[in-house]
């Protein structure tokens, strides 16, 4: 008798292959790509606050040379319209400023239309006010004359106005203006007026009249004139962090 012993066969079992060194390569090259955007993306901005803050200079530039060469103006513009003539003129201030004039001597100013000084408000004469309030006076309150003589001291630590130094120039007044950029804010412009010395005008004969028959009997003919130079400080904003602008021009006072 024949006997079989039949083996135990176990069945195959399968297994799923996992890989066993995972790299990583992937998550590398987007780690790389999201470090190259973020770079374009931070020079692209900077590059624009660059471009902003360059638009943004050149901007409160203009604007402190428009707000320069316009309160100028006040000061320079034709006879009746300039509030330095009238001073010239009139030897001084309206009595409702603090000086000696006559308030109905102003009152022809186109500035401020007829209103005589006394009625000048920041509402219907901005410009004709503010030069009234922040005009420089003595101690006594007294409003300083801009055809004065050369201040003592100087600005900036001179001893004296220097006619040919603007920067030792003393501010005699200040106007500002609203912002156009800033509802809140100011743009301003500083000025200052300096004495620059008389000539005889053509057609005196000073020259003549001062050799064969003594000085100055020559100027009846023509007369002389007066010699101012007049500085506006533009600034935007009006404390000067940003916009600079200096206009100077020279006024002449024609004395007959």
């Amino acid at each position: 008798m024949s006997v079989f012993t039949a083996n135990s066969i176990k069945p195959a079992t399968c297994s799923a292959a996992t890989p066993r060194h995972q790299r990583g390569i992937a998550l590398f090259v987007g780690m790389v790509f999201l470090i190259v955007l973020s770079l374009v993306a931070v020079i692209a901005m900077q590059s624009t606050f660059l471009e902003m803050r360059m638009v943004t200079n050149v901007a409160r530039q203009s604007e402190a040379f428009q707000v320069s060469e316009s309160v100028r103006s006040v000061l320079t513009a034709p006879a009746q319209q300039s509030l330095f003539s009238q001073n010239l003129t009139n030897r001084g201030w309206p009595v409702s400023w603090g000086g000696s004039v006559p308030d109905a001597d102003f009152a022809a100013v186109g500035l401020c239309g007829t209103l005589p000084p006394a009625q000048w408000t920041a509402s219907n004469c901005p410009l004709g006010y503010q030069f009234e309030q922040n005009l420089t006076r003595d101690s006594s309150g007294n409003p300083k004359r801009l055809y004065g003589a050369l201040d003592l001291p100087g600005a900036n630590g001179a001893s004296i106005e220097d006619a040919n130094t603007p920067s030792t120039w003393v501010v005699d007044d200040f106007i500002k203006l609203t912002d156009p950029n800033n509802p809140s804010g100011y743009i301003a412009a500083y000025l200052s007026v300096v004495p620059d010395g008389g000539a005889a005008n053509p057609g005196a004969g000073a020259a003549q009249a001062a050799g064969y028959r003594g000085l100055g009997t020559g100027l009846a003919a023509g007369g002389a004139s007066r010699f101012f130079q007049v500085q506006s400080v533009g600034k935007s904003p009006w404390d000067g962090s940003n916009g600079r602008a200096v206009t100077i021009a020279q006024y002449m006072a024609i004395i007959q």
